[in-house]
């Protein structure tokens, strides 16, 4: 449109034309300023850093957290970067901002970048059937096999159930896994419910391996991190130099922290979420979504079109199926992106992922009309203060009148806790008593296997059984008759084996995880 200047004829008293032309300019400015979207901040804004450090280490105190570190950024500017507290609760070292921490699942995201990128490149689309990339692929719904898409995979909408195991338990070679996949039944059909499903995006890194002619974690590094100057990211715990501090995995049961066992191998590059960084790296990574793809020198990785595809919700996420934080942000709708959870908060649009291992917690959260990104990094076990943290600092209500973050999120977590508590009991009640398995202990000994999940063994031990695999030990103490309670504290898990005798008075089989497991001898391959 033309100029204010320009809209009326200049009067017997006109200013010179040097003087003239500079009101005009600084007229259309601000004219144009005021047709821009008003990026004022609102009430409670502004980043309070000694009151969010204060904020942090009473959430560790509550959750008992040994170390963690925290980063608040805007597109342009670090807002707020800490560490806190120590790499071990032994002799550990502290934490700073350039600690490393795992990623744990916040790394699907950086996956789902590496693979926009190979959009961008037009080697693949995200609708391309994944048997186009994965031949040897097969789904045991020829629907399944036929139709899914690497959008699908992205999204955890496959409707596979989770199949953790595999890689937690069993440290299975992803290729067994590829194979194991033919066996597994769906809990519902195709693009009809969220169920987060790690396996899938093995499968996403396997995509981008074939296309690239690299392993997912090096096609990041150089695609992506190294860009970004994310020189502290690493795909797998072994990848960490010998000068690089980094913390280690606790738990915290009956009442006290320890250092528990690592969930995965040192050398496994897991694209469901085997990275390692710093949240120094990782403020360089929010910053770039931010910047909407866009590198601090001004690289453009991602183009307009996929970053705006990678934030693009692809599907609704049931209240079951999502954070049990919903409870106080009370979001209008739930969604899931490319590697983000997604919901409302006070009005505007949130991204945001957690990821977890056994004694490893992360999140990010993305306020992108805000201009506003946090990380979380810690080293406890599901110290989910991590999501106090993420919605304090995305709350936009004067400090006053805020809610106490800290104290809602320990308190709904704790009646989580107590509801599990009081259900326990009740099944305890239910248990029948004074009676003893069929067989001696030794007779219930012997390798069995399945075809979703593989093989485990039974073992005679001192007071009772043992259920062993490839990478975990579980106690099997006799609940009655001929069923068995195995229990992992790390998970919270408790699940039942029962075994199942034979007219003979030998085991035929035994059910675990809704899953049958027969003797070895018997079992078939998938």
């Amino acid at each position: 449109m033309p100029s204010i200047a320009n809209q009326r004829r200049p009067g017997p008293f006109a200013l010179p034309a040097l003087l003239a032309a500079l009101l005009a300019a600084l007229l259309a400015t601000l004219l144009l300023l005021v047709s821009l979207p008003a990026r004022a901040e609102p009430d409670g804004a502004e980043l309070d850093r000694d009151g969010l450090a204060d904020f942090v280490t009473r959430g560790m105190a509550q959750w008992q957290v040994p170390g963690m570190a925290v980063a608040v950024v805007s597109s342009d500017e670090v807002l707020f970067r800490q560490g806190f507290g120590v790499t071990a609760v032994a002799d550990g070292a502290p934490v700073d901002e350039h600690t490393l921490f795992a990623n744990a699942s916040t790394t699907k995201a950086m996956v789902a970048a590496g693979l926009l990128m190979l959009v961008d490149e037009g080697k693949l689309t995200l609708d391309d059937p994944v048997v186009k990339h994965l031949p040897e692929l097969h789904f045991k719904d020829p629907l399944l096999t036929r139709e899914l898409t690497l959008r699908d995979l992205l999204t955890h909408r496959t409707g596979l159930p989770s199949t953790d195991f595999w890689a937690f338990f069993q440290n299975m070679p992803l290729h067994e896994q590829v194979e194991r996949l033919g066996a597994v039944a769906p809990a519902a059909p195709l693009r009809t419910r969220h169920i987060y499903q790690n396996t899938m995006y093995e499968l996403v890194g396997l995509v981008i391996e074939r296309v690239s002619g690299q392993r997912w974690d090096r096609f990041l590094a150089a695609r992506l991190w190294g860009p970004l100057g994310m020189n502290e990211t690493f795909g797998a715990r072994a990848q960490i130099g010998d000068g690089l501090r980094h913390v280690l995995p606790h738990s915290y049961l009956d009442g006290k922290v320890e250092v528990t066992d690592w969930d995965l191998p040192a050398d496994l590059a897991d694209a469901a979420g085997s990275a390692w960084t710093s949240v120094h790296d990782m403020s360089l990574w929010a910053q770039f979504l931010l910047r909407g793809g866009i590198a601090a020198d001004g690289q453009r990785l991602l183009s307009e079109l996929s970053f705006a595809e990678f934030f693009e919700p692809q599907s609704l996420v049931a209240e079951k199926d999502f954070y049990p934080t919903a409870a106080l942000t009370q979001p209008h709708w739930r969604s899931y992106a490319l590697g983000w959870f997604q919901q409302d908060f006070q009005g505007r649009p949130i991204d945001f992922h957690t990821g977890s291992l056994s004694g490893l917690i992360a999140i990010i959260g993305l306020d992108r009309t805000g201009d506003r990104a946090v990380v979380v990094l810690g080293n406890r076990d599901h110290a989910e203060m991590r999501h106090a943290v993420l919605w304090e600092v995305m709350d936009r209500t004067p400090a006053a009148e805020r809610r106490d973050w800290n104290q809602a999120v320990y308190d709904l977590y704790q009646e989580s806790a107590q509801a599990r508590k009081d259900q326990w009991a009740e099944q305890q009640k239910q248990r029948l008593r004074r009676t003893k398995p069929a067989l001696p202990l030794q007779a219930y000994a012997g390798r069995y296997a399945n075809p979703v999940l593989g093989e485990v063994a039974v073992e005679a031990a001192d007071r009772g059984l043992q259920l062993r695999g490839a990478q975990f030990e579980l106690p099997m103490t006799h609940w009655h008759l001929d069923s068995f309670l195995v229990e992992h504290p790390p998970w919270d898990l408790r699940e039942f084996v029962e075994f199942h005798i034979g007219p003979e008075g030998e085991v035929r089989s035994f059910d675990l995880f809704g899953e049958t497991f027969t003797p070895r001898a018997e079992a078939a391959r998938p």
